[in-house]
């Protein structure tokens, strides 16, 4: 790499590359709740749902080669970085500013010198949004991450000037709906290209391990250089450390093909080695509370639970340090409680058999609308250990840490719910105004007593079911001693508010139109539409905010503020005992829509949200996992690190 300190004169066309796709091909932030967008988001669920069940294209990937890769050659010595981050492609400023942090290696709004890019870069999934394609991987993440690279000269190396550090991604859902064919084009075409050669541990070199020459032959990402052939990897990013990253398509169960490749990735880790592995979702928030939930189904935690123990040993083997992910666009940490609880304490009724857990670390800050923190649990109990019958549960409890944003600015974010109309095109809106208004339509001139008729009543009844099934989609499902009984009944109450709140404006109209007018249907009624577009929208607005009060529907209704506020990445460094996190964060995203405006006057302000550290044994030298306060001449503002929520 070459030395950032060296001044890089700016070449026209570096400049004219960042102009072209800051401007031309820059896209705005998905209208999640716009009619179009619901409509084509619909679909390719359920057909990529369909051909999941039916066609597992992790199967075709099988006949790729089965590279275990390594970063570093077995005698190395200095630390390794890398970077984290997940839910990139949305919006174009959001993913630009993101990128521009990867790229640069800025760390804080006082950091007076840029790092560049780190060893490796690691995606965690949902590269692109709203779903995957061609176009949309080069609009959205290749185009921008590409422009980010030219916006820092200094740090393009002039022996392979194309190709940047190497990148690793794991496929999140939006990934999966077409069924994997773009991620697959974009990240994991380099073995058609060239053959890999392996060292003596039978592992394939990469990034500066490997030659200048075997780079050369590989594809590029946004400028990043592509190494897997597969949509899962490992990878020894030091000697004694070790990144894993898991597809579980669509929470489908692993493949046979991806159980045989961390077989053997799993004979090349050594006993006193460390392991961070990556996956595409939090799978342990369906542990939230201090009961250990039972594997009564096949979940995406056991999924994981039956993947650790078979892979990285039997529960006490403590090989496995930390988990990361993404898929909520946040950043939140849970750290295992160390001590042991007391003799024959009982949780939820069952006795404990207390075991060591892995660090879990959610950071989906890469570039989409902001998710909410404020409906994190504060504790977890994670049945890592095999379960047997009349025997002790063996789990681990998780204590929250640092959240990003704070669970008060999450609160507050709910404000900008009120503005779904605006930020979210005029087709759902119009939609509502027009089912209000027939509804209105069938009772408007009438007398009372001639009000419940037929028309009426369908109306009605269908304007309750519809908001019957949109409850449907959004209240959660069965909790731990619930019946789908009793959600249904959850669902109804909820529908059968939000109908009665939407029939209550129809009658106080319909009611003012009978004082004023008598009966008849009156010329003027033809303009009701206009306010019952405003009336509609408000009363689906208010109804998404309540949801949010109890724990539903979140995720539309922060889909719907499109919020650039809050992103993050994980910056990690390996040394032999230990990897140091720190988390970077943006509170604001500079705009890039206008593509004139120079990048100078595009400022990045990030601050540290969260630093601490985990060893690779459990006694390294003395050190401890946890969380460190990082010093004043670090971080400008510190406000909020390892704040618990």
């Amino acid at each position: 790499m070459p030395d950032p300190e060296v001044e890089v004169p700016p070449d026209p066309r570096v400049v004219a590359e960042v102009r072209e796709h800051k401007g031309r091909l820059g896209e705005t932030a998905v209208r999640w709740l716009s009619l179009g967008q619901l409509v084509r988001t619909a679909q390719e669920v359920a057909t990529a749902t369909v051909f999941a069940r039916f066609a597992d294209k992790r199967d075709v990937m099988g006949t790729a080669p089965a590279g275990i890769y390594a970063l570093t050659p077995n005698q190395h010595e200095e630390p390794v970085r890398v970077d984290f981050t997940a839910d990139t492609g949305d919006g174009f400023s959001a993913t630009f500013a993101i990128a521009r942090l990867l790229t640069s290696g800025q760390s804080t709004d006082s950091s007076e010198d840029d790092l560049g890019p780190a060893d490796l870069l690691v995606l965690g999934g949902d590269e692109v949004y709203p779903v995957a394609s061609a176009e949309a991987y080069q609009r959205r993440f290749t185009s921008v991450f590409r422009a980010a690279r030219f916006c820092y000269p200094q740090f393009i190396n002039p022996k392979t000037p194309v190709h940047g550090p190497p990148v690793l991604a794991l496929p999140g859902n939006h990934d999966w709906y077409d069924g994997l064919s773009s991620f697959r084009r974009t990240f994991c075409e380099s073995w058609t290209r060239m053959t890999d050669t392996v060292d003596a541990a039978g592992l394939t070199p990469v990034g500066c391990y490997e030659s200048d020459e075997a780079t050369r032959e590989r594809e590029i990402a946004g400028g990043w250089t592509t190494i897997q052939s597969r949509s899962y990897f490992a990878i020894r990013v030091h000697p004694k450390w070790w990144i894993w990253g898991v597809d579980s398509q669509l929470n489908a169960p692993i493949d046979p093909g991806q159980l045989a490749y961390f077989d053997a990735a799993k004979d090349k880790v050594e006993a006193d080695h460390g392991v961070v592995l990556c996956t595409s979702t939090p799978s342990w928030l369906e542990a939230e509370g201090d009961s250990p939930p039972d594997f009564e189904r096949e979940s995406p935690l056991s999924t994981m639970v039956n993947f650790r123990r078979r892979y990285l040993g039997q529960p006490e083997d403590r090989r496995l340090r930390m988990i990361v992910t993404g898929d909520k666009h946040h950043y939140a940490r849970y750290a295992p409680l160390e001590q042991q609880p007391p003799a024959g304490e009982s949780t939820g009724g069952d006795k404990l058999n207390w075991i060591p857990g892995p660090e879990l670390v959610t950071c989906g800050g890469g570039g989409a609308f902001t998710s909410p923190t404020h409906h994190l649990k504060p504790r977890l109990s994670v049945p890592w250990g095999r379960q047997k019958q009349d025997a002790a549960r063996p789990v681990t409890r998780y204590e929250q840490c640092t959240v990003y944003p704070s669970e008060q600015e999450s609160k507050r974010m709910r404000r900008d719910i009120w503005k779904m109309g605006l930020h979210n095109g005029p087709g759902l809106p119009a939609v509502i105004g027009a089912l209000v208004t027939c509804v209105f339509w069938t009772v408007a001139g009438r007398p009372l007593d001639e009000v419940v008729r037929w028309p009426s009543i369908i109306a009605c009844l269908v304007l309750a079911g519809l908001t019957y099934s949109y409850a449907l989609t959004g209240i959660r499902g069965r909790q731990r001693g619930r019946s789908w009984a009793f959600r249904l009944i959850k669902v109804g109450i909820a529908a059968l508010a939000h109908t009665a709140v939407h029939l209550l404006g129809i009658a106080l109209v319909a009611w003012v139109v009978w004082e004023l007018n008598g009966s008849g249907r009156p010329a003027w009624l033809l303009v009701a539409f206009l306010p019952f577009v405003v009336f509609g929208t408000l009363v689906f607005t208010l109804y998404l905010i309540v949801s949010d009060w109890f724990g539903y529907h979140e995720t539309e209704a922060f889909a719907s503020t499109r919020s650039t506020k809050y992103k993050s990445l994980l910056r990690l460094t390996f040394d032999d005992d230990k990897v140091s996190v720190d988390v970077i964060g943006l509170d604001q995203v500079p705009s890039a829509s206008n593509p004139k405006t120079p990048i100078a006057e595009m400022e990045l302000e990030p601050r540290l949200i969260d630093r601490f550290v985990v060893c690779r044994t459990d006694e390294p030298d003395g050190a401890t996992a946890g969380a460190e306060s990082p010093s004043d001449d670090v971080v400008g503002d510190t406000e909020g690190i390892g704040e618990n929520a």
